[in-house]
């Protein structure tokens, strides 16, 4: 009878050499797969989350650069608004999602400078997305009821120094930019205002039309068609330069307020570890899509610069912008009530 012989059995270096092949394959296939991803990408619909109500700011811009993207990438590009918590509640839908290139946010100086200095938000800022590109810039216009004794921003200062909380300004909810840029105002010119947040900057607008409240602080963007239509009484634009489409409407700057500068900056973000060539793909559409005459020309007739920024530039925008309203929001003592 034979029996067996036990042999103890090494491991040899040709084992190892095995393993290290095999984990390089599979770097390999996992590099392959993000590259294939990238070459269909997309193959249905690309959707734009605009974290605020129709008919505001960020609607006025995403909408008319949506077409021409979706052209380039051959695919729709659809626009869903999902309100609430000033820019939170669909901002925490983007960071959430699959970071597959199919759901993107527009993201604002609110959403991503002021938002995350002044409150408790449910995702970061910076980890939790990656920039696409900047669309471009909006300036901030101050607006009152043409019925209130004040035709320019020094009577308009006078007023409030005679009246103290008597005058009060609507935004779009506590801690938006509209509210920022009163707060700001009221601090330079130390007069005290009354804030009035509303659900929507849609709404406060319809109040400051109306005669229920006595000012407020819009993009041009969504006040450009009131201000012609005579509608509200527009005092000064909050950029250091007056804007071409409106050559006499003087800036708060040169109106007895040096150094008073506000502005919106829109662009587009995807959530973070969306793969780079995805990413890339996105970036080229919205460049390729501002580039288009047709949508510089819709966002040049609502006083939107158009201003295309690369991810990697577009990143540093929001980590210096992060910064600055971060010191502007102490300064101020703005706080979520």
């Amino acid at each position: 009878m034979v029996h067996p012989i036990n042999v103890p059995v090494r491991p040899a270096h040709g084992g190892l050499r095995h393993r290290a092949a095999l984990a390089g394959i599979a770097a390999f296939s996992l590099l392959a797969a993000s590259g294939a991803h990238a070459q269909s990408f997309p193959v249905k619909p690309v959707r734009i989350i605009s974290p605020f109500e129709a008919g505001g700011s960020n609607d006025g811009v995403i909408r008319p650069v949506g077409p021409r993207m979706g052209e380039l990438l051959g695919q729709q590009v659809l626009v869903e608004n999902r309100p609430g918590a000033g820019g939170v509640v669909g901002s925490e839908v983007v960071a959430r999602a699959n970071p597959d290139g199919y759901t993107l946010l527009v993201g604002t100086t609110s959403t991503h400078a002021i938002n995350p200095a002044l409150r408790k938000l449910p995702y970061d800022a910076e980890r939790d997305f990656a920039p696409v590109g900047l669309i471009g810039v909006s300036p901030y216009v101050m607006l009152v009821n043409p019925s209130l004794p004040a035709k320019t921003v020094k009577e308009m200062i006078a007023l409030a120094r005679r009246k103290p909380g008597a005058i009060d300004y609507g935004s779009g909810g506590i801690g938006t930019p509209g509210h920022l840029a009163g707060a700001v105002f009221a601090r330079m010119t130390s007069t005290e205002l009354t804030h009035i947040p509303y659900k929507s900057g849609a709404s406060s607008i319809t109040d400051a039309v109306a005669g229920r409240i006595s000012m407020v602080f819009t993009t041009m963007l969504v006040a450009d068609s009131l201000i012609e239509a005579g509608r509200v009484r527009a005092l000064g634009v909050t950029t250091l330069t007056r804007l071409p489409r409106f050559p006499n409407l003087p800036t708060v700057d040169e109106s007895g307020l040096p150094g008073y500068e506000f502005t919106l900056w829109l662009g587009v973000l995807a959530p973070a570890k969306t793969p780079e060539p995805t990413i890339t793909r996105l970036s080229d559409a919205l460049a390729g899509s501002l580039r288009d005459k047709q949508t510089q020309a819709a966002l040049a007739g609502q006083s939107v610069e158009v201003l295309y920024e690369a991810p990697k530039t577009f990143g540093e925008r929001i980590r210096r912008e992060l910064a600055v309203y971060s010191k502007l929001i102490k300064e101020t003592g703005l706080k979520v009530e």
